[in-house]
This record gives C-alpha cells, sequence and structure tokens, in this order.
C-alpha cells in the first residue's frame, strides 16, 4: 500500500512516500525549488517521491495532507469574535507563509485535489484525507519511534487553531490530552521577538537562539510575565505584552511590550547587548514552560518514554532542559520537527490510526532524500569543465585536507529530510583551529557572527568530549551538550559561548562514510571530532550535484567531495 503525505501553503512544503507503514522517501520542496522554506504546491517534491519507486500517481491508494481547513475556519470564526472588533485586522494580516491571505491559503488547500488532478491529467480529483495538523505532528514522532506506548508532546506557532497538544501513544493509536489554543503559542511568541530582533519569523529563530548565548538577565524577571505557568502542565501568555492575537504579523507586539523592552532592531542595525539581553530573556522563559509543559505530560501518563515534536522542539536549548528536568527516561525527538515532517505525518496517521495497519518501521535515518551515483557527479563536473580526480579512499583523502585546514564541501548518499546537514550534504572543517569559526562565516556561510557550528562526532566516543544530557545520543542534532571544560580548548570552532554545543552523533552503520571520515581526521588530529555545517550559502541545502558545484564555484572554499570525485580551486 502506497499512501502519498502533502504540506504545503504554510512552510516548509513537502511531500512525503509511505509503502506499507515505511518511510520510503521524503523531501522538502525548496530543495527541488531552491526558494528557502517555500510554501508552495510541492510539485517537484512529489514528482520525485513517484519516481523514486518507479511508481506513477495511479499506484498511491491514498492521498493525505497535514492541515484540515474546515477545522481552521471554525476556530478562526471564534477567535474574531472573541476579540472584536480589534480582531478585524486579522482580514488584512498575512496568513501562514506570509504571503497568502487567509481565505486564500484556506481555498488552496481545499483545493489539493484539484491540483493534484491538473499535475496528473486526472479526470477527476483524487479524494485527500485531511489530517489535524498537531496529529500529523505526533503521528511523524510516536509512529516511527522504538516504544509501544509514550506521552507525546507537539510545540508549533499553531495548527487550525491549537499551538501545543499533550496527548498519548499506545500501539496504532493516539489519544489527545490536552491542547493549548492559540493565541497562548509558544511558536508565535519565538517568532514575534524574532521579528522584534530584526529577523525573519518562523524562519530565523535558531538566530535568535544563537544571539541568547551571548545575554545576560536583565530582562529575564520581567520577561517571565509574559507567560503564565498553569496547574496541569499548561499555560498561558498575558495578552496585555502581545498583538498578534489581533493583528497577526502586521504588529506583533504592543505598546506595553515595547515601552519595556524597547523598539524593534531594523534590519541594517548592528545587534546591541540590549538585543542578546532580550534573546536570552525568551530563551530561558521558553525552557522553562517547555520543562513545565513536559512535567504536566508526565504526570498525566506516568510513562517512561517521551516523544516530541512541532517546530519549537527544534530548540534545542529547551530539548536539552527537558531531558535533564523530567521524569522521563527515554526520548525520541523527530528531527525533521518542522511542518516538513508532517507530510510524513498525516500519512502515518491515516495508515495506522484511520486504517488500524500495525506498526513495524522503526525512525533510524533521516537520510530519506535522493542520491547521485558517480556518473551523475562526473557528467556535471565534466559540463562544467572542473578537474578532478578520483579517489580510491575518499574518507582517508579528505581528511587529510582538512587536516591541512581546508573547507571541504561533502556531497555523499542520500540527501538528509529536515533542517538540519547530517553529514550528507554537509561543509566540514577542523574544529580544533581557533579561526576557523571566522574563516567559514566570511568565506563561505557569511551569517552573523553569534551563530554557532556544530560539532559531528563519532557516536562511540561522545561521552569523552560532550555531557550528553541523561547519556542522551543526538543522531540528528536537535540537542545540545556541556563540552566537558577539559576539552575545550581541543574544541574551540564548535564551543558556543555558554560552553555547549548543538551535538550530532554519527553511527557507523546509518552513516558509514561519514563516519569513516571523522574516524580517518581522529587519526591525524588526535580528535574524532568535526565542525559540520550545511552545504549551502544562503539558500535551501544543496540537493543536486548541480547544485554542490554551483554552490562550490561560487564561494570561497577550497575543496569539494563528491561521491568518490575530489574536486579543488586551483584544479
Amino acid at each position: 500500500m502506497y499512501i502519498l503525505g502533502l504540506s504545503s501553503y504554510s512552510h516548509e512544503a513537502s511531500c512525503a512516500l509511505l509503502k506499507d507503514g515505511a518511510i520510503r522517501f521524503l523531501v522538502e520542496e525548496e530543495r527541488l525549488n531552491r526558494e528557502k522554506h517555500t510554501w508552495k504546491y510541492p510539485a517537484n517534491a512529489i514528482a520525485q517521491c513517484l519516481a523514486s519507486e518507479g511508481i506513477t500517481i495511479h499506484d498511491i491508494d491514498h492521498i493525505t495532507f497535514f492541515w484540515t481547513p474546515s477545522r481552521e475556519i471554525i476556530g478562526n470564526v471564534g477567535h474574531v469574535l472573541k476579540f472584536f472588533p480589534r480582531s478585524l485586522h486579522l482580514m488584512q494580516a498575512p496568513s501562514g507563509a506570509g504571503e497568502l491571505a487567509f481565505f486564500e491559503r484556506v481555498n488552496l488547500m481545499n483545493d489539493i485535489g484539484k491540483r493534484l488532478a491538473a499535475q496528473f491529467q486526472l479526470p477527476k480529483a483524487p479524494t485527500v484525507h485531511f489530517v489535524e495538523h498537531h496529529l500529523a505532528h505526533a503521528a511523524s514522532a510516536f509512529f516511527v519511534s522504538p516504544f509501544e506506548e509514550a506521552a507525546i508532546l507537539t510545540i508549533d506557532g499553531r495548527g487550525e487553531s491549537t499551538s501545543t497538544l499533550m496527548s498519548r501513544g499506545r500501539g496504532h493509536t493516539i489519544e489527545k490530552l490536552l491542547e493549548v489554543h492559540v493565541p497562548h503559542s509558544l511558536g508565535h511568541l519565538y517568532a514575534a521577538i524574532t521579528d522584534h530582533l530584526g529577523f525573519k519569523p518562523f524562519f530565523d529563530e535558531w538566530k535568535v537562539m544563537g544571539m541568547s548565548a551571548y545575554g545576560k538577565d536583565t530582562y529575564a524577571a520581567e520577561f517571565a510575565k509574559i507567560i503564565k505557568l498553569l496547574p496541569g502542565g499548561t499555560y498561558a501568555l498575558d495578552l496585555d505584552y502581545i498583538s498578534f492575537h489581533t493583528h497577526g504579523s502586521s504588529r506583533w507586539l504592543s505598546d506595553k511590550f515595547l515601552n519595556i523592552f524597547g523598539p524593534k532592531r531594523q534590519p541594517q542595525e548592528e545587534p546591541t547587548q540590549r538585543h542578546s539581553d532580550l534573546a536570552y530573556a525568551l530563551q530561558k522563559t521558553i525552557e522553562r514552560t517547555g520543562v513545565h509543559l513536559a512535567n504536566g505530560l508526565y504526570s498525566r501518563t506516568k510513562s517512561n518514554n517521551l516523544c516530541m515534536t512541532g517546530g519549537v522542539v527544534l530548540n534545542c536549548l529547551m530539548n536539552k532542559k527537558i531531558v535533564e528536568e523530567t521524569p522521563f527516561k527515554d526520548f525520541f525527538f523527530q528531527p525533521i520537527a518542522n511542518d516538513a515532517g508532517t507530510s510524513m505525518g498525516s500519512a502515518l496517521y491515516h495508515y495506522h490510526q484511520t486504517l488500524g495497519q500495525p506498526r513495524h518501521f522503526v525512525f533510524d535515518s533521516a537520510y530519506l532524500g535522493a542520491e547521485y551515483s558517480n556518473a551523475d557527479i562526473e557528467a556535471v563536473l565534466k559540463s562544467k569543465g572542473l578537474k578532478y580526480q578520483r579517489s580510491h579512499n575518499i574518507a582517508l583523502e579528505t581528511a587529510k585536507l582538512i587536516a591541512q585546514g581546508k573547507i571541504v564541501g561533502w556531497f555523499q548518499g542520500r540527501m538528509e529530510a529536515g533542517p538540519r546537514a547530517l553529514g550528507n550534504r554537509s561543509i566540514v572543517v577542523d574544529p580544533t583551529d581557533p579561526q576557523m569559526k571566522a574563516r567559514l562565516n566570511a568565506r563561505v556561510k557569511r551569517r552573523e557572527m553569534f551563530r554557532p557550528f556544530a560539532p559531528s562526532v563519532l557516536e562511540e566516543q561522545a561521552g569523552d568530549y560532550f555531557i550528553m544530557p541523561k547519556g542522551q545520543k543526538s543522531p540528528y542534532m536537535i540537542l545540545i551538550a556541556d563540552v566537558r571544560p577539559e576539552k575545550k580548548v581541543l574544541l574551540p570552532a564548535v564551543t558556543h559561548e555558554d560552553g555547549t554545543a548543538r551535538v550530532h552523533t554519527v553511527n557507523k552503520e546509518t552513516s558509514p562514510r561519514y563516519w569513516q571520515l571523522i574516524h580517518e581526521f581522529g587519526k591525524i588530529r588526535g580528535v574524532p571530532v568535526l565542525l559540520n555545517t550545511s552545504f549551502n550559502e544562503n539558500e535551501p541545502i544543496v540537493c543536486t550535484p548541480t547544485d554542490a558545484v554551483n554552490c562550490f564555484l561560487r564561494t570561497e572554499f577550497d575543496v569539494l567531495a563528491a561521491g568518490d570525485f575530489l574536486v579543488t580551486k586551483n584544479g
């Protein structure tokens, strides 16, 4: 049985393909249309999913969608009436992706079947099964987790009208326990402060998380008043501080907020200590609230297992606190926690919850995208007129180049799904070089100095360099760990201002070639760690050999290791 899951008209549009309950393929549309965080109908992603299995749209048994538009309409009517007449401003405010008005977006969602019919010239629109957004999130985590039963926590900006969902999974069913509704949203609060700090909301939140390490507790006590922690593990925003519930993204914050915390930073302004202090206050408040939610969910379920997903769960610092400060013993953080993962989640929900099919697939790899052969890669290298050589041991030869201080684009195997580069579409460098972070930012990434770079470390040696929360592994770079004090001097390029690192633990079976690269580098340098950042330059992560070569040619890194081929700038 094939199920095609879709996500679009919000952000991180994607398509996922399930076969008999197993994830066969998942790709974000941005990787193919090259529009970062694109909301658009995922025509390219759908085509690539079908091509990956050598099937056509006629082989698909069910089609699912990550949102229930009718439920959102009902919720929005109630919201407008509750906050009338100020809520009339919402009629003009951008919706979802920011480029679509509310009614336009809902109509596009309702007509997703018609769009499929047009793409594939079908005589009529196929049936599409609409799945509640937060249930799609929850399904994307629990149904592929290793747990027979678990507590499930999903946190994001909003679904139809839900911003946070507590649920419990048993076998092939998910039961709702508690919903928090908009405007009480951690994701929207984080987006509001992201905008206030001069960044792009829903897209640049990790910049704010990185900036928070440079902050002081100047505003922490006052900012904490914005979120009221309520009995039962829930919360509510103090609406006196915000305006997004009545004005949407056209006016995120109230005059009261501005009077206390200062004016909005314009994008061209250099960040000041005030901005870092505000980021710090936000981050600490989100961590405190996340722990409160998780503890409340534990009190309801008494489960040892916790599954988490939703856009806010990409906040690695919050995840660290939840692991450390709650009674749960085992954790599964869905690495495709943003809306890209809900295409998979809607398909999983329909397969297990609606159709009643048993579970057998366990998520153990985010390498769910396209793979390109040496022949594919060589054809591109030739077409670009590049000089290259074929290596008989690409890991060893690349490790030697990294140890010489070279900046290397590493393009191997199946592309990662989700927002993190996990060693198949990565730029890798020597983490022991104290100048490397600045070099990488200046020559390749061209991004803010306060954003940290992540270490990839051999899984079996992670504990030697990092204090992993409760000994957890971090195969998807979704957990923060403290760098061991005695190792900070060895890892200056990946140790953040607060002494932490967003660790990527690399498993030999799951990622054999990347593991071998780190292993070879460790034999040379004595440190089995590489600095790993996404293979891109202010664009979506590269997907194809052509994307990789184009990025290599227009930036200032030194070596491209693609498949078994080594390409250097000097030929």
